[in-house]
């Protein structure tokens, strides 16, 4: 993608999905859904690169709404100050644009979501997510938000070296570039979790749904 299309790229499908090779299963009785950086101000710099902004705030209220209808606790993670990617992609607007600060109204959060604040770029950056996991008795983390290959592989990865099960979804995160997005996916495939789609964790969210053909 070049900076400014106005064409944005896909979600992957299902069927474009890295193979699973961790054997877990999505149990609403064990999972947490996470939260990235879904606030206007970050969703406006990769709605002007291209991505597809849409598609990310379907897929992440869906999972919200599922999460919130089966007891899944909701977890936000924004980031501290002025922040952004590290691939020189900033805020959009001046510093002082309080509403850059809100969240996109898909996710905005409700009272028993919680909402922490990252001191780096994974979730886990000195706050107390694996703490509140730990008192919740939730070992497995859904992450969705933004951005692929850097909010969302470094969440993964610290989830998985706290012996937490991460389970990305392919279709309810984004970066500014599909390659970013790719690469997400595989190097999350192939190092430290399981990559699904937004079907899957619903239908593993909805009690009337067996979890083992969930996901």
């Amino acid at each position: 993608m070049t900076p400014g299309s106005i064409f944005p790229y896909v979600m992957p499908t299902p069927a474009m999905l890295p193979d699973d090779r961790t054997g877990w299963t999505l149990d609403p009785g064990r999972a947490a859904l996470v939260v990235l950086n879904l606030q206007r101000r970050f969703l406006r710099v990769v709605e002007q690169e291209g991505a597809p902004v849409t598609a990310l705030l379907a897929g992440a209220g869906r999972l919200v709404g599922a999460a919130r209808a089966a007891g899944v606790p909701v977890i936000h993670s924004v980031p501290a100050g002025e922040r952004g990617p590290a691939l020189a992609v900033r805020p959009s607007g001046p510093p002082a644009d309080k509403g850059g600060e809100a969240f996109a109204e898909q996710v905005v959060p409700r009272t028993g979501d919680a909402v922490l604040t990252a001191r780096k770029y994974s979730a886990f950056a000195r706050t107390r997510l694996e703490s509140r996991l730990r008192d919740l008795k939730r070992d497995q983390v859904v992450i969705v938000g933004l951005f692929a290959r850097v909010g969302v592989l470094m969440t993964a990865a610290d989830a998985w070296v706290q012996d937490l099960e991460p389970f990305v979804v392919a279709d309810a995160i984004a970066d500014v570039r599909a390659g970013g997005h790719e690469f997400a996916l595989e190097w999350v495939a192939d190092t430290c979790g399981a990559v699904t789609s937004t079907d899957q964790v619903v239908a593993a969210f909805d009690p009337a749904v067996p979890t083992a053909e969930a996901v």
